[in-house]
């Protein structure tokens, strides 16, 4: 039967793709970012662990911060487009095509 060598060759690839894989530890270790400090949560202090959240909670504020300015500017500049494609239609059907 046809294909019978492609679907073997498919399965060996398969095989050896599962064997060059690095397992989930190692894949976590090695996305580490180096310049982070690490804190062993067990031996952490509570005020340590304070300073962190409260650290984390900042920056979650500032990327909100960022986020809606971000959205108020791209509604404003829709709207904007909006409006002149509403009044000026006219102005907009003569540069495509002759308007009679």
């Amino acid at each position: 039967m046809p294909g019978e060598g492609s679907m073997l060759h498919a399965l060996i690839s398969l095989r050896n793709n599962k064997r060059n894989r690095i397992d989930k530890l190692k894949r976590l270790e090695n996305t580490s970012n180096e310049t982070s400090e690490f804190v062993n949560h067990v031996q952490a202090t509570p005020e340590l662990l304070e300073s962190i959240r409260e650290k984390m909670q900042a920056e979650r504020k500032v990327e909100q911060k960022k986020l809606i300015i971000k959205i108020v500017l791209f509604l404003i500049v829709l709207s904007i487009v909006i409006y002149i494609f509403n009044h000026n239609w006219k102005w907009i059907e003569g540069f495509f095509f002759k308007v009679k």
